[in-house]
């Protein structure tokens, strides 16, 4: 299993601007999954999300509906799953938080507080039985 911190930062040596323009908007949710121990990273293929690499190597995908919004304004809410490896298509999936309005035709966003993303993901790691982190030396 290879380090997640040095993976990460080799995708990062390869980000584009449209990485950058990603990373610039969602800098705060970077810092957020950064603080909850997690190593992020700006994702484009197949739709912009911001994925995070846990300890076991599998990933947590933040999204919003179907991707995230460049522009952060039209943001509508979190989509937070849990999959083995950042795939098209994983053969689990855990649904972890989903504050995205239910009527896509609803104006109005789900909560956009970083705080339930990160407690989330935490509460989750420690229940998920697709989670392997490494023990303790």
């Amino acid at each position: 299993m290879s380090d997640p911190a040095v993976t990460v930062a080799a995708i990062r040596t390869n980000y584009g601007p449209e990485e950058e323009r990603a990373l610039a908007a969602y800098g705060d949710l970077i810092t957020a999954l950064t603080g909850a121990g997690l190593h992020p990273y700006v994702e484009t293929r197949g739709g912009l999300a911001v994925c995070a690499l846990t300890e076991d190597g599998s990933v947590i995908a933040v999204a919003s509906g179907d991707a995230l919004p460049l522009d952060r304004a039209r943001l509508m809410g979190w989509h937070v799953t849990h999959v083995p490896e950042d795939d098209v298509a994983p053969s689990w999936r855990c649904r972890i938080l989903d504050t995205t309005p239910t009527d896509p035709a609803d104006e109005n966003p789900g909560n956009l507080a970083l705080i339930p993303v990160t407690t989330a993901v935490k509460a989750h790691l420690v229940s998920c039985p697709h989670f392997h982190p490494r023990a303790a030396a």
